[in-house]
């Protein structure tokens, strides 16, 4: 039997009764789970996103369907690249940034820091 994941957020999905449900969500981020984007069928890049040429479109791939084509695959969790590089972007904006733990307790310190950081 092939290891099964949910396709947002990657959580195990062993133990799912097969056929999936239409209302079968994930335990963890309660995600549906009877959707394309968990689909062998699921394919960016070509007509209504799917490989299975006689299936009614699906609008929202994301969302629970009742595709009588759906089958689930299991590699459809995908780490979204551009979360990983907006996250190294604001960390490196940050990166001087003072940390609130830091940050002065005394009002008069507090003020004197605001306007040094909105000098010209």
């Amino acid at each position: 039997m092939e290891h099964f994941v949910c396709w947002r957020c990657d959580a195990d999905l062993a133990e799912e009764p097969l056929p999936l449900a239409r209302a079968a969500q994930c335990r963890t981020c309660r995600a549906d789970l009877h959707v394309c984007r968990l689909c062998e069928f699921h394919a960016t890049g070509i007509a209504n996103e799917c490989r299975e040429p006689i299936a009614e479109r699906v609008v929202d791939k994301t969302r629970a369907n009742f595709c009588g084509y759906f089958k689930p695959r299991p590699a459809a969790f995908q780490a979204n690249r551009a979360t990983g590089a907006a996250q190294a972007a604001l960390a490196d904006l940050f990166a001087g940034a003072v940390e609130p733990s830091a940050s002065p307790s005394d009002p008069d310190a507090a003020r004197a820091a605001l306007e040094d950081l909105f000098k010209s």
